[in-house]
Protein backbone atom coordinates (compact mmCIF):
# COMPACT_ATOMS: atom_id res chain seq x y z
CA UNK A 1 0.00 0.00 0.00
CA UNK A 2 1.38 3.43 -0.91
CA UNK A 3 0.25 7.04 -1.15
CA UNK A 4 -0.20 6.80 -4.93
CA UNK A 5 -2.69 3.97 -4.54
CA UNK A 6 -4.56 5.86 -1.83
CA UNK A 7 -4.67 9.04 -3.92
CA UNK A 8 -6.10 7.18 -6.92
CA UNK A 9 -8.58 5.29 -4.74
CA UNK A 10 -9.84 8.45 -3.02
CA UNK A 11 -10.22 10.38 -6.25
CA UNK A 12 -12.14 7.52 -7.90
CA UNK A 13 -14.36 7.30 -4.81
CA UNK A 14 -14.97 11.05 -4.88
CA UNK A 15 -15.92 11.11 -8.58
CA UNK A 16 -17.53 7.65 -8.79
CA UNK A 17 -15.50 7.11 -11.93
CA UNK A 18 -12.04 5.79 -12.67
CA UNK A 19 -12.09 7.55 -16.05
CA UNK A 20 -12.96 10.89 -14.44
CA UNK A 21 -10.27 10.37 -11.82
CA UNK A 22 -7.74 9.70 -14.58
CA UNK A 23 -8.68 12.91 -16.36
CA UNK A 24 -8.52 15.06 -13.20
CA UNK A 25 -5.19 13.58 -12.10
CA UNK A 26 -3.85 13.61 -15.69
CA UNK A 27 -2.94 9.90 -15.44
CA UNK A 28 -3.64 7.16 -17.94
CA UNK A 29 -6.81 5.29 -16.98
CA UNK A 30 -5.16 1.81 -17.15
CA UNK A 31 -2.55 2.97 -14.62
CA UNK A 32 -5.22 4.01 -12.11
CA UNK A 33 -7.19 0.80 -12.68
CA UNK A 34 -4.06 -1.29 -12.11
CA UNK A 35 -3.13 0.53 -8.90
CA UNK A 36 -6.65 0.12 -7.50
CA UNK A 37 -6.67 -3.58 -8.45
CA UNK A 38 -3.29 -4.02 -6.70
CA UNK A 39 -4.71 -2.27 -3.62
CA UNK A 40 -7.74 -4.58 -3.58
CA UNK A 41 -5.47 -7.59 -4.00
CA UNK A 42 -3.25 -6.46 -1.10
CA UNK A 43 -6.28 -5.87 1.14
CA UNK A 44 -7.97 -9.05 -0.10
CA UNK A 45 -11.17 -7.04 -0.36
CA UNK A 46 -13.43 -5.58 -3.04
CA UNK A 47 -13.49 -1.79 -2.68
CA UNK A 48 -15.70 -0.83 -5.65
CA UNK A 49 -18.74 -2.19 -7.44
CA UNK A 50 -18.26 -1.52 -11.15
CA UNK A 51 -20.85 -1.12 -13.93
CA UNK A 52 -21.26 0.86 -17.15
CA UNK A 53 -22.06 4.04 -15.18
CA UNK A 54 -18.82 4.03 -13.21
CA UNK A 55 -17.80 2.80 -9.76
CA UNK A 56 -19.48 2.86 -6.34
CA UNK A 57 -17.83 2.05 -3.03
CA UNK A 58 -18.77 -1.21 -1.39
CA UNK A 59 -19.45 -1.26 2.36
CA UNK A 60 -15.84 -2.38 2.84
CA UNK A 61 -14.72 0.42 0.53
CA UNK A 62 -16.64 2.97 2.60
CA UNK A 63 -14.88 1.82 5.77
CA UNK A 64 -11.49 1.82 4.05
CA UNK A 65 -12.10 5.34 2.73
CA UNK A 66 -12.12 6.69 6.28
CA UNK A 67 -8.75 5.08 6.95
CA UNK A 68 -7.33 6.28 3.64
CA UNK A 69 -8.39 9.88 4.33
CA UNK A 70 -6.82 9.76 7.79
CA UNK A 71 -3.57 8.35 6.37
CA UNK A 72 -3.39 11.02 3.67
CA UNK A 73 -4.00 13.77 6.26
CA UNK A 74 -1.15 12.36 8.32
CA UNK A 75 1.16 12.21 5.29
CA UNK A 76 0.37 15.83 4.42
CA UNK A 77 0.96 16.90 8.01
CA UNK A 78 4.33 15.10 7.96
CA UNK A 79 5.30 16.94 4.78
CA UNK A 80 4.34 20.29 6.29
CA UNK A 81 6.20 19.52 9.50
CA UNK A 82 9.40 18.62 7.67
CA UNK A 83 9.22 21.85 5.66
CA UNK A 84 8.60 24.06 8.67
CA UNK A 85 11.36 26.14 10.16
CA UNK A 86 11.77 25.05 13.78
CA UNK A 87 12.69 28.61 14.80
CA UNK A 88 9.54 30.07 13.30
CA UNK A 89 6.91 27.34 12.86
CA UNK A 90 4.04 28.07 10.52
CA UNK A 91 0.80 26.43 9.50
CA UNK A 92 -2.61 25.57 10.90
CA UNK A 93 -3.09 23.68 14.18
CA UNK A 94 -6.51 22.19 14.95
CA UNK A 95 -7.50 22.24 18.63
CA UNK A 96 -10.75 20.95 20.12
CA UNK A 97 -12.08 21.86 23.57
CA UNK A 98 -15.23 21.39 25.57
CA UNK A 99 -17.32 24.57 25.64
CA UNK A 100 -16.40 25.67 29.20
CA UNK A 101 -12.69 25.18 28.49
CA UNK A 102 -13.03 27.05 25.21
CA UNK A 103 -14.78 29.86 27.07
CA UNK A 104 -11.77 30.45 29.31
CA UNK A 105 -8.81 29.44 27.12
CA UNK A 106 -9.66 30.33 23.51
CA UNK A 107 -9.25 34.12 23.50
CA UNK A 108 -6.04 34.37 25.56
CA UNK A 109 -4.54 31.42 23.67
CA UNK A 110 -5.31 33.00 20.29
CA UNK A 111 -3.74 36.26 21.45
CA UNK A 112 -0.64 34.57 22.85
CA UNK A 113 -0.06 32.41 19.79
CA UNK A 114 -0.46 35.43 17.50
CA UNK A 115 2.11 37.31 19.58
CA UNK A 116 4.67 34.49 19.89
CA UNK A 117 4.17 32.67 16.58
CA UNK A 118 2.48 34.96 14.04
CA UNK A 119 2.79 32.35 11.29
CA UNK A 120 0.74 29.78 13.22
CA UNK A 121 -3.03 29.79 12.72
CA UNK A 122 -5.27 28.11 15.27
CA UNK A 123 -8.44 26.38 14.06
CA UNK A 124 -10.52 25.99 17.23
CA UNK A 125 -13.46 23.61 17.67
CA UNK A 126 -15.91 23.24 20.56
CA UNK A 127 -17.59 19.92 21.26
CA UNK A 128 -18.58 17.29 23.79
CA UNK A 129 -15.80 15.19 25.26
CA UNK A 130 -16.62 11.95 23.44
CA UNK A 131 -16.77 13.74 20.08
CA UNK A 132 -13.34 15.28 20.66
CA UNK A 133 -11.89 11.85 21.43
CA UNK A 134 -13.19 10.51 18.13
CA UNK A 135 -11.83 13.51 16.24
CA UNK A 136 -8.36 12.94 17.69
CA UNK A 137 -8.52 9.30 16.68
CA UNK A 138 -9.50 9.96 13.06
CA UNK A 139 -7.06 12.82 12.58
CA UNK A 140 -9.56 15.69 12.41
CA UNK A 141 -7.94 17.32 15.47
CA UNK A 142 -4.28 17.66 16.46
CA UNK A 143 -4.95 18.46 20.14
CA UNK A 144 -7.98 18.21 22.42
CA UNK A 145 -8.47 19.62 25.91
CA UNK A 146 -11.13 17.66 27.73
CA UNK A 147 -12.03 15.38 30.64
CA UNK A 148 -12.60 11.60 31.00
CA UNK A 149 -16.00 10.27 29.99
CA UNK A 150 -15.41 6.51 29.99
CA UNK A 151 -14.35 6.48 26.33
CA UNK A 152 -11.38 4.26 25.41
CA UNK A 153 -8.29 6.50 25.37
CA UNK A 154 -5.65 3.80 24.87
CA UNK A 155 -4.80 5.39 21.50
CA UNK A 156 -4.09 8.80 23.05
CA UNK A 157 -1.31 10.54 24.92
CA UNK A 158 -2.73 12.38 27.91
CA UNK A 159 -1.09 15.10 29.98
CA UNK A 160 -2.87 16.18 33.15
CA UNK A 161 -3.42 19.94 32.91
CA UNK A 162 -5.82 20.96 35.68
CA UNK A 163 -8.25 19.70 38.32
CA UNK A 164 -11.29 21.94 38.27
CA UNK A 165 -13.81 22.34 41.07
CA UNK A 166 -17.50 22.27 40.13
CA UNK A 167 -20.10 24.69 41.48
CA UNK A 168 -23.77 25.51 41.26
CA UNK A 169 -24.33 28.61 39.15
CA UNK A 170 -27.56 30.59 39.32
CA UNK A 171 -28.97 34.02 38.46
CA UNK A 172 -29.17 36.91 40.92
CA UNK A 173 -32.99 36.92 40.73
CA UNK A 174 -34.24 33.27 40.71
CA UNK A 175 -37.67 32.79 39.15
CA UNK A 176 -38.12 29.28 40.59
CA UNK A 177 -39.51 29.55 44.14
CA UNK A 178 -37.58 26.58 45.56
CA UNK A 179 -34.31 28.02 44.29
CA UNK A 180 -34.66 31.47 45.87
CA UNK A 181 -33.13 30.48 49.25
CA UNK A 182 -29.96 29.36 47.43
CA UNK A 183 -29.29 32.99 46.52
CA UNK A 184 -28.39 33.63 50.17
CA UNK A 185 -26.11 30.61 50.46
CA UNK A 186 -22.45 30.03 49.62
CA UNK A 187 -22.42 26.26 50.24
CA UNK A 188 -24.68 23.27 49.67
CA UNK A 189 -24.21 19.56 50.39
CA UNK A 190 -24.37 17.00 47.63
CA UNK A 191 -27.40 15.43 49.34
CA UNK A 192 -29.23 18.78 49.31
CA UNK A 193 -28.71 19.01 45.55
CA UNK A 194 -31.31 16.28 45.18
CA UNK A 195 -33.96 18.82 46.23
CA UNK A 196 -33.40 20.82 43.03
CA UNK A 197 -33.44 20.34 39.28
CA UNK A 198 -29.85 20.64 38.04
CA UNK A 199 -28.87 21.50 34.46
CA UNK A 200 -26.11 19.12 33.37
CA UNK A 201 -24.84 17.55 30.14
CA UNK A 202 -25.79 13.98 29.25
CA UNK A 203 -24.36 10.69 30.49
CA UNK A 204 -22.05 10.32 27.46
CA UNK A 205 -20.30 13.61 28.16
CA UNK A 206 -17.62 13.96 30.81
CA UNK A 207 -19.80 15.95 33.23
CA UNK A 208 -22.71 13.51 33.10
CA UNK A 209 -20.24 10.64 33.42
CA UNK A 210 -18.59 12.27 36.45
CA UNK A 211 -21.90 13.03 38.14
CA UNK A 212 -22.98 9.41 37.72
CA UNK A 213 -19.82 8.42 39.61
CA UNK A 214 -20.61 10.79 42.49
CA UNK A 215 -24.22 9.60 42.63
CA UNK A 216 -23.03 6.01 42.87
CA UNK A 217 -20.49 6.97 45.54
CA UNK A 218 -22.97 8.86 47.73
CA UNK A 219 -26.16 6.93 46.99
CA UNK A 220 -27.83 10.25 46.16
CA UNK A 221 -29.72 10.46 42.86
CA UNK A 222 -29.97 13.98 41.45
CA UNK A 223 -32.73 15.42 39.30
CA UNK A 224 -31.03 16.17 35.96
CA UNK A 225 -32.22 18.61 33.33
CA UNK A 226 -30.48 18.53 29.92
CA UNK A 227 -28.34 21.50 28.91
CA UNK A 228 -29.34 23.42 25.78
CA UNK A 229 -26.41 22.29 23.69
CA UNK A 230 -24.87 25.75 23.39
CA UNK A 231 -23.19 27.09 26.52
CA UNK A 232 -24.21 30.67 25.70
CA UNK A 233 -27.89 29.72 25.63
CA UNK A 234 -27.64 27.74 28.86
CA UNK A 235 -25.88 30.60 30.65
CA UNK A 236 -28.50 33.11 29.46
CA UNK A 237 -31.23 30.83 30.83
CA UNK A 238 -29.41 30.52 34.16
CA UNK A 239 -28.47 34.20 34.46
CA UNK A 240 -32.10 35.17 33.83
CA UNK A 241 -33.09 33.06 36.84
CA UNK A 242 -34.85 30.11 35.21
CA UNK A 243 -32.53 27.31 36.32
CA UNK A 244 -29.33 26.30 38.11
CA UNK A 245 -26.29 24.83 36.41
CA UNK A 246 -23.64 22.40 37.61
CA UNK A 247 -20.42 23.68 36.08
CA UNK A 248 -16.76 24.61 36.56
CA UNK A 249 -15.95 28.30 36.97
CA UNK A 250 -14.44 28.32 33.45
CA UNK A 251 -18.00 28.38 32.07
CA UNK A 252 -19.29 31.43 33.93
CA UNK A 253 -16.37 33.44 35.37
CA UNK A 254 -17.08 36.40 33.05
CA UNK A 255 -20.72 36.58 34.22
CA UNK A 256 -19.76 36.13 37.87
CA UNK A 257 -17.42 39.15 37.59
CA UNK A 258 -20.34 41.37 36.52
CA UNK A 259 -22.71 40.06 39.18
CA UNK A 260 -24.97 38.21 36.75
CA UNK A 261 -24.14 34.80 38.25
CA UNK A 262 -24.11 33.71 41.88
CA UNK A 263 -22.11 30.59 42.74
CA UNK A 264 -22.68 28.04 45.48
CA UNK A 265 -19.87 25.70 46.49
CA UNK A 266 -20.75 21.99 46.74
CA UNK A 267 -19.52 20.00 49.73
CA UNK A 268 -19.83 16.59 51.39
CA UNK A 269 -18.34 15.75 48.97
CA UNK A 270 -16.84 18.48 46.82
CA UNK A 271 -16.97 17.71 43.09
CA UNK A 272 -13.74 17.76 41.09
CA UNK A 273 -12.98 16.99 37.45
CA UNK A 274 -9.59 16.38 35.84
CA UNK A 275 -8.72 18.12 32.58
CA UNK A 276 -6.21 16.62 30.15
CA UNK A 277 -4.36 17.74 27.04
CA UNK A 278 -4.77 14.88 24.56
CA UNK A 279 -2.94 13.99 21.35
CA UNK A 280 -2.83 10.83 19.25
CA UNK A 281 -0.36 8.19 20.41
CA UNK A 282 -0.30 6.87 16.85
CA UNK A 283 1.11 10.07 15.33
CA UNK A 284 4.26 12.01 16.25
CA UNK A 285 4.01 15.46 17.74
CA UNK A 286 4.66 18.13 15.13
CA UNK A 287 6.67 21.32 15.52
CA UNK A 288 3.38 23.25 15.66
CA UNK A 289 2.21 21.14 18.58
CA UNK A 290 5.54 21.52 20.35
CA UNK A 291 5.26 25.29 19.95
CA UNK A 292 1.65 25.65 21.16
CA UNK A 293 1.46 23.07 23.97
CA UNK A 294 3.56 25.19 26.38
CA UNK A 295 1.32 28.17 25.60
CA UNK A 296 -1.77 26.17 26.61
CA UNK A 297 -0.10 25.53 29.97
CA UNK A 298 0.83 29.22 30.27
CA UNK A 299 -2.72 30.42 29.59
CA UNK A 300 -4.12 27.88 32.07
CA UNK A 301 -1.75 29.13 34.75
CA UNK A 302 -2.69 32.76 34.09
CA UNK A 303 -6.43 32.03 34.30
CA UNK A 304 -5.88 30.07 37.52
CA UNK A 305 -3.83 32.87 39.07
CA UNK A 306 -6.50 35.39 38.06
CA UNK A 307 -9.11 33.32 39.95
CA UNK A 308 -11.12 32.67 36.79
CA UNK A 309 -10.52 28.90 36.68
CA UNK A 310 -10.82 27.60 40.22
CA UNK A 311 -9.21 24.30 41.13
CA UNK A 312 -5.75 22.73 41.34
CA UNK A 313 -2.99 23.53 38.84
CA UNK A 314 -0.45 21.02 37.54
CA UNK A 315 2.83 22.62 38.62
CA UNK A 316 5.14 19.88 37.37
Amino acid sequence: MNSKQLTYFLKAAELNSIAAAARELDIAQPSISLQIQNLEHELNAKLFDRDFRGVVLTDTGQRFREHAEAIMRQIEQARRDVRQNEEEPSGCLRIGMTQPIGNIISVPLLALVEKRFPKITLDLFAGLSYNLTGQIQNGELDISISSPDGTDVSHMRREWLFREQLFLAMGKDPKVESQKPLRQRTRITFEELAEHEIIVTGRQDSLGYLLHHYEHQTGVKLHHRPAFGQLMTTLRYVADGYGILLSPSSAFFHLEATGQIHTVEIEQPEIWRDVFICTSAERPQTSLMRAVLPLIRTVTRHEFEAGHWRGLLNTE
